[in-house]
């Protein structure tokens, strides 16, 4: 399932590929991408796990780069 959200306080590219690396480990994650301007991010993640998978994610972003929020995108 293919999710996007949004990211904010984020500060540079750095801690984003660090966030990309810690995440696409975590079990039920198939991809995970971040755009350039640092402001959305794209994770597929297998059915039926996408709240696990959310919880580590908010966490590991925090963890990185201290402050940094991921916010569901509705579209």
């Amino acid at each position: 399932m293919n999710r996007s959200y949004h990211v904010y306080a984020l500060s540079d590219r750095k801690k984003a590929r660090n966030i990309e690396t810690e995440i696409a480990k975590v079990d039920g994650v198939e991809d995970i991408r971040i755009s350039k301007d640092l402001k959305e991010m794209n994770i597929k993640v297998e059915n039926g796990k996408t709240a696990a998978v959310m919880e580590r994610v908010v966490n590991i972003c925090n963890r990185i780069s201290y402050g940094c929020e991921v916010k569901y995108k509705f579209v």
